[in-house]
C-alpha cells in the first residue's frame, strides 16, 4: 500500500512519449507562427513537465522525453518537406489522372488529380478547378491540358492547409473545360468499389441521404449539402460522418460472430480481421481516425491472441506514434486532435463521472450522458479552434441520437453488402434513408437553440487549461481529493491570469502583413493607434486568421482594390467603413471614393492612384510611412511613375514583368524575383515597424 501511495501518475511510457511528440510538433509550428498565448502555453507545459519529473528524480523518463521533443522538432521540418513541390512559372503541359474526390460547384468543378506529370516528370498532386459548360469528367479519366500551376502554401495565416497536406496535393490550377483533352480511362479497385456503393445508395436514398450514409461508410463529405452538414455541426453531431471507433467495433464484432460460427482457431480470427480492417481502412483513404481505431482494434485482438492485458492508453500511444512517424504534421490536423483526445476523455473522465452520475441516474442513462460529457469536455480546446461555437444541448442531442446511429450504421452496413450480392434486397437501403432524415430532423431542430455560446474568446490557452483541471480532477492522476484540490485551484489561477493577460493586455504593433493563397491577396496595415485597415483578402476566414496573426482588435476599415467586395466577409468582420473605387462593383454600405483623391479612415490616408486615366494602385500612408499596393500589369512608363515616389513599401504582389525598374529596398512580392522579399520565399510577410527600420517575422 506503501509503495503505490508514492505513485502520482500512471505509469504509462508509449502514451507519454506520443504526447511528447504531439506537443513537440505543434510546439515547433507555433515557433515559427509567433502566436504568443500559444508559445507561452507551450513553455508552461514542457516547463511543468520537466520540473515534475525533476522533482520526482523521473530521471530516465525525463530523457526519453527530452529525446522525444527534439525528435519531434526534426519530424515537423521533414513533414513540410515531404509535402513541398516546386515553383512554376507561366504555362506548363499537365498530364494527370481524375480521382473520384470531385467537389461541384455553382460555378465550376474542383477535381484532384493523381499520377501528376508536368512537362513530362512525374510529380505530386494537383487541385484542378475546371470552369465552362459541359463538364462531364469522370472518374479514372486520364487527361491532359495547358495551365499556369499555383502552389498550394501548406501554411497560410496561421491555418494549416490540411486538405493539401492530406492528398499530398502541393499544386493547384484553373482551366477551361474545352481545353481538355481526355486520353484514356481506367478505375482502380477502391475507386470501383466506393463508386458501386455510392451508385447503390443514390438509387435507393437519394442524393441528399445516399450522400449522407456514404460519409458515414467512408468518411468522405465532399458531396453531402450545406444545409445538412451545417444542422449536424451546430448540433454537435458531426463526428456521426467520420468513420472511427463505432466502425471498427462493429466490424470486428460482426466478423467474430462470423468466424465463430465456422470455429476457426484464434490465430485464423486474428489474421481475418487484420485483412479485413486493412482493407477497410484502405476503402476509406487511411483517415487519421480510422486508422486510429484500426491500429487500436488489432493490438485488442492481438492481446487476447497472446493473453495479455490490454492496455488503453498506450495502445492509444502507439497508434498515434505510427500515424504521425508516416504522417508527421497530422499533428497540426484539427480531426486527428480531436479523435485522440475525444478517446482519452473517455479513458480518462468517463470513470469518474460515471459514478457520480449513477447517484443520480439509471446506470445505462449515467454511463450513456459520461460518455457524452467526458468525450466532448476532452476535445473543447480544439471546438474553440474549429467550430467556433458550442452547442450546450448536444450532451442531449448526443443522448438521443448516438443509440439510434449505433444500430443504424450495422443495418446500413450489412444492407450495403446484401444489397450488392442480391440487388431485389436494396429495399433495405431505403429504410436506412429513412432513419438518416429523421436524423437530419432532429439535428436541423437542435441546431437552431438559443443555447449556443460562442467559443471565439476561449482561446486554445483557456480551453487547454480547463482541459488540464478536468484530467487533474480524473483517476488518471493519482493523488488525494486534497492533492487534486490543490491541482485544480492553482491551474485555476494560471486559467485566470492568462484570461486576464491576454484579453487586457494590447498585443498589436505599427506592422504592415501580405498574404497571399491562391486567387486572393490580403493586405493588413495596423497604425499607432490600434487600427488595423484591411484591403482586399477575400473571403471571411482568410481575412480573420491574419487579423489574428497581427492580434488586431480594432478593425475600422475594409479597402477593395483589385477584386469584388466580398460582403459577407464585411459583415462577419463588422469593419466601420466598406470602401471601394469607381471600378469595382459596390455593395450597400459602400463608400466609393473619386481616382486621385486622399479620403481618412480613422488615422489612415487613402488614395486611388492613376497614370493616364487608369487605376494603377492604392496608396496607404499612416504613422509617417508611405505605402503603395499595384493594380494588375502596368506599362513600362507606370511603373516608372511609381518608383519616383520612393515609397516606404511597395507591394507589387503578382506583378512580375518590368520590376527591375523598381529601386525599393523593400518591395514585396509573391513570386521569387530575386528582388525584396517574396511570398513564394518567405510565405505570408509580417512587417513590424519601428520607427525608421523594420523587423521582418515569418507568419508561416
Amino acid at each position: 500500500m506503501e509503495v503505490k501511495e508514492k505513485k502520482y501518475i500512471h505509469s504509462r511510457p508509449i502514451f507519454y512519449c506520443f504526447l511528447a511528440l504531439l506537443l513537440s510538433i505543434n510546439a515547433t509550428r507555433f515557433i515559427f507562427n509567433l502566436n504568443i498565448p500559444y508559445l507561452v502555453l507551450i513553455s508552461v507545459l514542457i516547463l511543468g513537465l520537466i520540473s515534475f519529473l525533476l522533482f520526482f528524480k523521473k530521471y530516465a523518463i525525463l530523457l526519453i522525453i527530452i529525446s522525444t521533443l527534439l525528435f519531434g522538432v526534426c519530424w515537423f521540418f521533414l513533414g513540410v518537406t515531404m509535402f513541398e513541390g516546386k515553383t512554376y512559372y507561366g504555362e506548363q503541359v499537365v498530364e494527370a489522372r481524375v480521382t473520384d474526390d470531385i467537389t461541384y460547384g455553382d460555378e465550376k468543378t474542383s477535381y484532384l488529380l493523381e499520377d501528376v506529370k508536368i512537362n513530362g516528370k512525374q510529380e505530386k498532386n494537383m487541385y484542378l478547378d475546371v470552369t465552362g459548360e459541359g463538364i462531364n469528367l469522370g472518374v479514372g479519366d486520364v487527361i491532359t491540358f495547358n495551365a499556369n500551376i499555383g502552389y498550394n502554401s501548406l501554411f497560410n495565416l496561421g491555418s494549416f492547409n490540411l486538405s493539401a497536406y492530406r492528398d499530398s496535393a502541393p499544386y493547384w490550377a484553373e482551366v477551361d473545360v474545352s481545353n481538355i483533352e481526355v486520353i484514356e480511362s481506367y478505375l482502380k479497385f477502391d475507386e470501383k468499389f466506393r463508386l458501386k456503393v455510392k451508385n447503390l445508395l443514390y438509387e435507393n436514398m437519394g442524393a441528399s441521404n445516399g450522400a449522407t450514409a456514404f460519409a458515414v461508410l467512408f468518411g468522405n463529405t465532399n458531396d453531402i449539402k450545406d444545409d445538412i452538414y451545417n444542422s449536424y455541426k451546430a448540433a454537435g453531431i458531426l463526428h456521426l460522418l467520420a468513420v472511427s471507433g463505432l466502425n471498427v467495433t462493429f466490424l470486428i464484432t460482426l466478423l467474430g460472430f462470423i468466424l465463430k460460427l465456422f470455429k476457426v482457431n484464434r490465430f485464423t480470427n486474428f489474421a481475418v480481421c487484420f485483412i479485413v480492417l486493412m482493407l477497410y481502412v484502405y476503402l476509406c483513404g487511411f483517415a487519421p481516425s480510422i486508422l486510429r481505431a484500426g491500429i487500436m482494434g488489432l493490438v485488442f485482438l492481438a492481446t487476447k491472441l497472446s493473453g495479455k492485458c490490454y492496455d488503453g492508453l498506450n495502445t492509444l500511444g502507439l497508434s498515434g506514434i505510427f500515424i504521425l512517424l508516416f504522417s508527421p504534421l497530422s499533428a497540426l490536423d484539427y480531426g486527428f486532435l480531436m479523435s485522440y483526445f475525444c478517446v482519452l476523455g473517455i479513458f480518462t473522465i468517463h470513470p469518474i463521472l460515471t459514478k457520480g452520475l449513477q447517484k443520480v441516474f439509471p446506470k445505462f442513462v449515467a454511463d450513456s450522458f459520461s460518455i457524452s460529457i467526458s468525450s466532448q469536455l476532452a476535445i473543447l480546446p480544439f471546438m474553440a479552434g474549429f467550430y467556433s461555437t458550442f452547442n450546450f444541448l448536444s450532451f442531449f442531442i448526443n443522448l438521443i441520437v448516438v443509440p439510434i446511429f449505433s444500430v443504424l450504421y450495422p443495418v446500413l452496413f450489412v444492407s450495403v453488402l446484401i444489397s450488392i450480392c442480391l440487388p431485389f434486397m436494396s429495399f433495405l437501403l431505403t429504410a436506412c434513408g429513412w432513419v438518416l432524415s429523421l436524423i437530419f430532423l432532429i439535428a436541423k431542430f437542435f441546431s437552431t437553440t438559443s443555447l449556443t455560446v460562442n467559443l471565439k474568446p476561449f482561446n486554445v490557452v483557456i480551453t487547454s487549461i480547463l482541459a488540464l483541471i478536468i484530467f487533474g480532477l480524473s483517476n488518471y492522476v493519482m493523488l488525494s481529493w486534497k492533492g487534486k484540490g490543490v491541482l485544480t485551484i492553482s491551474l485555476s489561477v494560471l486559467l485566470t491570469i492568462f484570461a486576464l493577460v491576454f484579453t487586457y493586455i494590447p498585443l498589436t504593433q505599427v506592422s504592415i502583413l501580405y498574404s497571399a493563397y491562391n486567387d486572393d491577396e490580403l493586405y493588413i496595415f495596423t497604425n499607432s493607434s490600434n487600427q488595423s485597415l484591411v484591403v482586399d483578402g477575400g473571403y471571411y476566414n482568410n481575412i480573420n486568421n491574419g487579423l489574428i496573426c497581427v492580434n488586431a482588435n480594432n478593425l475600422i476599415g475594409y479597402v477593395n482594390l483589385k477584386g469584388n467586395i466580398y460582403q459577407d466577409s464585411m459583415e462577419k468582420l463588422g469593419a466601420g467603413n466598406y470602401v471601394c473605387h469607381a471600378g469595382t462593383t459596390s455593395k450597400s454600405g459602400s463608400v466609393i471614393l473619386d481616382y486621385d483623391k486622399v479620403y481618412s479612415v480613422g488615422d489612415f490616408d487613402l488614395k486611388y492612384v492613376t497614370f493616364e486615366g487608369k487605376l494603377i494602385g492604392l496608396e496607404v500612408d499612416f504613422d509617417n510611412y508611405k505605402n503603395f499596393i499595384l493594380n494588375g500589369e502596368l506599362t513600362l512608363e507606370a511603373m516608372e511613375y511609381i518608383n519616383y515616389f520612393n515609397y516606404d513599401f511597395l507591394l507589387i504582389g503578382k506583378n512580375i514583368e518590368n520590376i527591375d525598374v523598381f529601386d525599393n529596398e523593400n518591395l514585396i512580392s509573391y513570386y521569387d524575383t530575386g528582388q525584396g522579399y517574396s511570398f513564394s520565399n518567405d510565405g505570408s510577410l509580417y512587417f513590424i515597424l519601428q520607427n525608421n527600420n523594420f523587423v521582418i517575422r515569418r507568419v508561416d
